[in-house]
């Protein structure tokens, strides 16, 4: 398969009577073109498999973190199990595991979107791959010139919740050993389901999801106010641009229409 075979041409040639035929100029012209593509780019253009190259660093932890969580919901109704030990903690887990889900939907669509797996649904306050990198290549130019800065903050700013595979893993872990403790502490007791946990590891359980939820909630709202933050510096910026490099007629209509903070700051 080719690029040009893609197209599906299936027509006379001859009918064009020479109007298909590029001048040598034009050829010339081709010749020197560069579309920018390397091979294994010509070849998923030529085989339209231009998807599957982007993926979300935390799928599959979150993946199993919403298997672990889904488990805990389970054992943590206490209409259904007595804790015979937890009394205090017990009534905490299931409230703390309510307030974590919409956490973890929020979060695994902001990455989905940072990674470039979907694209944000308003990209004037949430962003994805390609408004951030936008966004942050501006900033890069602007604080370098401004702030002397020669680090990629002002890209890497938007992405954070993507570096935090460590963190996430950790407690990916320290849920499923959780799930484990809570789940092996459950005996049936005269046809009821009774649990022997302490409440000192209930509160661990307890303060793990809890745990939890603080970093996937402040990663993500971090990454979205740095975004916004840039979004409005660029305003700022394009507001003041327009006072660059005036013109003779520009400063003309400046002595006339212009505030005496704008004369003062031009020096006029």
């Amino acid at each position: 398969m080719s690029v040009y075979g893609r197209l599906g041409y299936n027509f006379n040639t001859s009918n064009f009577n020479g109007a298909d035929q590029l001048p040598s100029g034009v050829i010339t012209y081709l010749g020197n073109t560069s579309i920018y593509l390397s091979q294994w780019q010509v070849g998923d253009l030529a085989n339209s498999a231009v998807a599957g190259y982007y993926q979300n660093p935390h799928q599959y932890t979150l993946a199993s973190l919403a298997i672990y969580l889904n488990g805990l919901y389970t054992l943590a109704n206490t209409a259904n199990i007595t804790f015979t030990n937890a009394t205090s903690n017990s009534n905490n887990l299931l409230p703390a595991l309510i307030n974590v889900s919409p956490s973890m939907i929020s979060f695994t669509t902001h990455t989905n979107n940072l990674s470039g797996v979907t694209r944000s649904s308003n990209t004037a306050l949430y962003p994805d791959l390609n408004s951030a990198l936008g966004v942050g290549r501006q900033m890069l130019n602007i604080t370098n010139q401004t702030d002397g800065v020669q680090n990629n903050t002002p890209i890497l700013g938007n992405f954070t919740s993507l570096y935090i595979g460590n963190t996430i893993n950790a407690l990916s872990i320290s849920i499923t050993n959780d799930y484990i403790t809570l789940n092996n502490s459950i005996s049936i007791v005269s046809g009821n389901s009774v649990s022997n946990i302490s409440d000192a590891a209930m509160n661990t359980i307890v303060s793990d999801v809890q745990s939890l939820q603080t970093l996937l909630d402040t990663t993500r709202t971090g990454d979205w106010s740095f975004y916004q933050n840039s979004l409005s510096v660029l305003q700022d910026y394009q507001t003041l641009l327009q006072f660059s490099n005036m013109g003779y007629t520009q400063n003309t209509l400046i002595m006339q229409i212009g505030t005496p903070k704008l004369h003062s700051e031009i020096g006029y």
